[in-house]
């Protein structure tokens, strides 16, 4: 396998983001301090009970929260268990661990990993403006 590139940085727009109120959270919790707000370019679907993020340039700003990991071999241990992406076999995951470029709320452009949909998008509904946490308020 390629060696992936080091970095302790994570997107997060959906149930690991702390203003989405989900328990995925702590995942991070403990493993993690936040850096700030962000967002990449790309769409944002709803699947079952979590979103999933397609990366388009042409896309909407997908709004999220991005994150210092402490330990970061370790902790993408178990993210990658949560998001369900196998580094032995990314092709047949539902995810991938991909690095996105992300604007920073404070005009700052970051390199960060995100969890990236690579399955595809029938019958999922669409989040056309890019922020989960305001979804799930308005639902």
């Amino acid at each position: 396998m390629k060696d992936r590139p080091a970095t302790d940085l994570l997107f997060t727009y959906g149930t690991l983001r702390r203003a989405a109120g989900n328990a995925a959270h702590r995942l991070l919790a403990d493993s993690a301090e936040i850096v700030g707000l962000g967002f990449v370019r790309g769409r944002l679907y709803q699947a079952v009970d979590f979103p999933v993020l397609v990366p388009d340039p042409k896309g909407v700003e997908v709004i999220g929260e991005v994150y210092r990991v402490f330990a970061p071999q370790a902790v993408f241990v178990r993210l990658d268990q949560y998001e369900g992406f196998d580094p032995a076999s990314p092709d047949t995951s539902e995810f991938r661990r991909d690095l996105v470029q992300v604007a920073m709320k404070d005009g700052r452009i970051v390199t960060a990993w995100a969890y990236v949909y690579q399955h595809p998008l029938f019958d999922l509904q669409p989040i056309p403006h890019g922020d989960y946490a305001r979804f799930l308020r308005e639902a």
